[in-house]
Parts: structure tokens; sequence; C-alpha cells
């Protein structure tokens, strides 16, 4: 049987939270966020956009100037 290493799992857990997906609470251990399934897509679309951004030969100082003329 293949084990898993710890530090593996603790650091994608972390990336979850830094993404507002998991919450970590102090003895109560880690809950899906209540927003969770709005965030995650909009993570993948931002996801989707850099890298649609990176193919055209944006620079991401660009896509920022962008995105904040949007506003």
């Amino acid at each position: 049987m293949l084990g898993v290493n710890a530090n593996t799992v603790l650091r994608a857990l972390r990336q979850l939270r830094d993404e507002g997906l998991l919450e970590f609470r102090r003895g109560r251990g880690v809950t899906v966020s209540g927003n969770a399934p709005e965030r995650s897509l909009l993570i993948q679309r931002a996801r989707d956009l850099v890298r649609l951004s990176r193919h055209l030969g944006y620079r991401p100082d660009e896509l920022v100037q962008i995105i904040e003329g949007l506003q």
C-alpha cells in the first residue's frame, strides 16, 4: 500500500484555505467554506483568463490594467 506524505496533504489543505474554499477552525477542524462553489468557479475562470492573456502575449501588469479598467 502506498502512503501519502503528510506534508503534501497539508500543502494542499493550505492552498484550498488560501483560495477561500476551506476554513480552519481551532478545536473544530476544517470545514468547507459557505461560498466555496461560487469562489471555486471564480478562481477557475480567473486561471483561464490568466492562461489566455499569457497565450495572447499580455504581461500580468497589463492584465491587471485591463481588469481595473472594467470597473
